[in-house]
This record gives C-alpha cells, sequence and structure tokens, in this order.
C-alpha cells in the first residue's frame, strides 16, 4: 500500500494540500478554508508523514495489546486489502510485517472464527488450510469505520493535550 494511499484510507479524501484540507470533522461538516497558522487541532503534516512514512515503510512498532484491541477490524481491513483470500499464518506474518506485532495463533485464530461466526468473514477450506474473505463488505466497512473514528478521536484528544506540557 504506497503513502498516498495510506493517507486516503486514513482520511477517506485524497490527499490535499495541508494537513486541515485531509482532516474531516466528527460532525460531518466542511471546515472553511483558513489561512490562520497550523495549531494543535490539526494533525500537523510532519506528525501524518511520519506515521504514513513509518506504516509504508513497515517501520511502525504497535505495541502487541493495541493491536489485539482493535484485532478484528485489522483482521477484515488486511483480508479486504490482500489479492485474493488470505489464511491465517499470512494474517499473523502481514502483522508482524505491518505493526511488528508477533502474535500467537490461539490469540489471532479465536478472532477469525468469531468473524466467521457473526458472518462478517467466508472461510473457504483447502487441504492443509484455510483461506479467508470478505463476507458482509457493510458490516465490515461500518466496523472498521467505527474502530477508526474512535482511534483517530483518541489520538486528536492525547496530541491536543500535548499543549498542556
Amino acid at each position: 500500500m504506497s503513502g498516498d494511499d495510506l493517507r486516503r484510507v486514513t482520511t477517506g479524501r485524497p490527499q490535499g494540500q495541508t494537513a486541515d484540507e485531509r482532516v474531516t470533522p466528527f460532525d460531518g461538516t466542511e471546515r472553511p478554508e483558513s489561512h490562520d497558522p497550523p495549531s494543535r487541532d490539526a494533525i500537523p503534516e510532519s506528525v501524518l508523514d511520519s506515521v504514513i512514512d513509518d506504516l509504508d515503510g513497515g517501520d511502525l512498532a504497535v505495541e502487541d495489546g493495541l493491536v489485539t484491541q482493535s484485532l478484528e477490524e485489522i483482521l477484515l481491513a488486511t483480508i479486504a486489502v490482500a489479492d485474493g483470500g488470505t489464511h491465517g499464518t499470512g494474517l499473523m506474518d502481514e502483522l508482524e510485517s505491518q505493526f511488528g506485532a508477533e502474535l500467537s495463533p490461539g490469540t489471532v485464530y479465536p478472532r477469525l472464527h468469531e468473524l466467521e461466526a457473526d458472518g462478517t468473514l467466508r472461510v473457504h477450506e483447502l487441504v492443509q488450510t484455510k483461506q479467508y474473505g470478505v463476507a458482509d463488505a457493510a458490516a465490515a466497512e461500518e466496523r472498521i469505520a467505527e474502530s477508526a473514528h474512535q482511534h483517530l478521536a483518541v489520538g486528536l484528544f492525547l496530541h491536543a493535550a500535548l499543549d498542556a506540557f
């Protein structure tokens, strides 16, 4: 996934010229164009570029606990962007590659089974493995969007709190 793809995924819009153009307000309204100096209300270009460069280069190490907390959504997103279906071992390899997370099969496979049981994933049984695909794209998209909004809200709160230091 390229940096521009990551920008589009993280903001829901094509890359703009400034951070203000890329951040979508929570209330759904468009931000008026502003020529004021940047503030902590917008994600600074350097922060966004740094995170996207780390993700794009596979250099972003995220604590395993944070990955585990949103594992279902990360698995859904990983399966959705994979070329064709994918299997559990490949998903665990991708978690390690993308986030530096080394999760055990005992953590990943039960989540895959839960997503299959609730109808979000479909499973194609092969001879020695199972291949996973998204069965309910609308449910997967809604779940990923909700998780992204929650993480973004927490991240923006923490970023804004930096002014207190």
